[in-house]
């Protein structure tokens, strides 16, 4: 804690405080000393009853000085820029809009406090020296959740906690999961929401007796958010044809993969809704990548770090029509950013570590769950090796001599994640009947499907398919979570 020097009254004139805090310093202490001040202002966002039934107590924080870069609070400084920057008073974010009334960039490099006040339920601030037009005296509220949030993740933005992911196999997904109806789906609020928390948590959902008709596909993914438009459209069929372009459309074993990973940005869920099912054949399987990557993780680290390191290209590569391209890894995590610097993969991360403090910083801060985005697994549609930079699309002379060497890497690597996959117990198989539809993360839910006998035509298997990119997906999640909160909160508080 930091030692708080009582000022008096908020009635104590700036000039006396600024005087008083100039040179003022900060000290370790186990409480703050009080400041008696009477009342409390009132908020935007607060009313005078929830005011007055908060004791009438307040802390006036002695600054380092005016003009200093940071601004402590119990046991933590912020930076002044971030907390001008951070204010949400109606002359800084419109109320109605919730949108910024200023740029970042317009705020003064010698930015200025004037007051700092400790309440019960946050702090405040006075701005001395402010963006220009903003009128005076120009006060910042901080809630004190928003504050501990900032301690805790970084962020000043209070969100819905997003479920944590469940890795699985065969028994535990069965175990732990339930089909659900496609009425309840698009009708009960409750369930549809937690059928959003488990394609967050499992990556895989089923729903039945869904209606036999090609337009329900689209109602099951715009219920969530706009469909995704690839070149196979808004929707699509998965029929035996042929000469087809796709081996999805053929009546073969159609091995593990993910959808579209030759474009930029993938689909983040899929939806095959089953119309039709064949006589004999064509059970679909589904297996958790991340529990495989987890794994890797655990017990190859040396895998793990050559697979999230080497880029791999695929494509779809028909020049006539189409062609896409493009280049990742095959695990692929967030931004490493870690003391100031930012890694283009964990080897670079741990070396890094290595050279500081022996690897012990990195066990400690990095949780494989908190950086794992996606993985990139599409057999079908690989494309060989590139001998240029994924970048820069120039030739890249030392990758070039590297080249036979990483293959060698990439090649055990993913034989072993490919080992992991295909171990029985890994295996979700389903034989899909009509009127039900499978939703799955696409960046996470591998998916393959068994070889069935062509029935004649019109009674042929057929699937109908679409995607969703992830953005609607976690935006829905979050706002009926946040929804639902607010639900439970009113409840309690009729409930006093």
């Amino acid at each position: 804690m930091l030692t708080l020097r009582s000022l008096g009254t908020r009635s104590t004139s700036t000039k006396c405080i600024l005087s008083r805090v100039k040179h003022a310093r900060l000290h370790v202490s186990h409480r703050p000393q009080r400041a008696d001040v009477s009342e409390q202002p009132v908020f935007p966002g607060n009313s005078h009853e929830d005011q007055e039934s908060e004791p009438p107590e307040s802390y006036i924080y002695p600054l380092a000085g005016p003009f200093s870069q940071s601004i402590p609070t119990y046991d933590l400084e912020l930076p002044k820029m971030l907390l001008r920057d951070m204010c949400t008073c109606p002359q800084c974010v419109d109320p109605s809009t919730r949108q910024k009334l200023f740029s970042t960039a317009e705020i003064p490099p010698d930015i200025s406090v004037e007051e700092v006040v400790r309440y019960k339920g946050g702090l405040q601030v006075t701005w001395l020296v402010d963006l220009p037009g903003i009128k005076r005296p120009h006060t910042s509220f901080y809630p004190q959740e928003v504050l501990d949030a900032i301690k805790r993740t970084g962020s000043s933005k209070i969100l819905p906690k997003l479920p944590r992911r469940r890795y699985w196999t065969d028994s535990q997904f069965r175990a732990e999961t339930a089909d659900i109806t496609y009425k309840a789906y698009m009708q009960d609020e409750n369930v549809f929401f937690n059928a959003l928390q488990q394609l967050h948590s499992h990556g895989l959902l089923f729903l039945k007796d869904v209606p036999e008709d090609p337009e329900s596909v689209s109602r099951i993914t715009q219920r969530i958010g706009p469909l995704k438009n690839t070149f196979y459209g808004d929707t699509w069929d998965v029929r035996s044809v042929p000469q087809a372009k796709n081996v999805a459309y053929t009546s073969q074993d159609l091995g593990f993969h993910m959808d579209l990973m030759y474009l930029k940005q993938p689909p983040h869920l899929q939806f095959l809704h089953c119309i039709r099912s064949s006589a004999n054949g064509g059970a679909s399987l589904f297996a958790d990548s991340f529990k495989a990557v987890r794994y890797l993780w655990k017990h190859d680290r040396e895998s793990f770090t050559d697979l999230e390191r080497i880029p791999i290209t695929f494509h779809y590569d028909h020049i006539d029509s189409h062609y896409y391209q493009q280049s990742r890894p095959l695990i692929e995590l967030a931004p490493l950013n870690f003391d100031g610097k930012v890694f283009p993969n964990y080897r670079g991360l741990q070396l890094f570590a290595q050279d500081r403090i022996r690897g012990g910083w990195v066990k400690k801060l990095f949780n494989l769950e908190d950086y794992l985005e996606a993985v990139t697994w599409s057999p079908q549609f690989q494309a060989p090796f590139q001998l240029t930079n994924p970048h820069t699309q120039f030739f890249d002379r030392d990758l070039s001599e590297r080249n036979e060497y990483a293959i060698r890497r990439w090649r055990t690597a993913a034989g072993r994640f490919n080992s992991h996959i295909h171990r029985p117990e890994n295996i979700y198989e389903r034989m899909m009947k009509p009127g039900e539809c499978v939703i799955f993360d696409n960046r996470r839910v591998l998916h393959a499907r068994k070889a069935f006998e062509v029935a004649d035509a019109g009674k042929e298997r057929w699937l109908r398919g679409a995607y969703l990119d992830k953005d609607p997906f976690i935006s829905k999640l979050i706002t009926l979570g946040h929804k639902k909160e607010k639900r439970f909160e009113e409840i309690s508080a009729s409930a006093k």
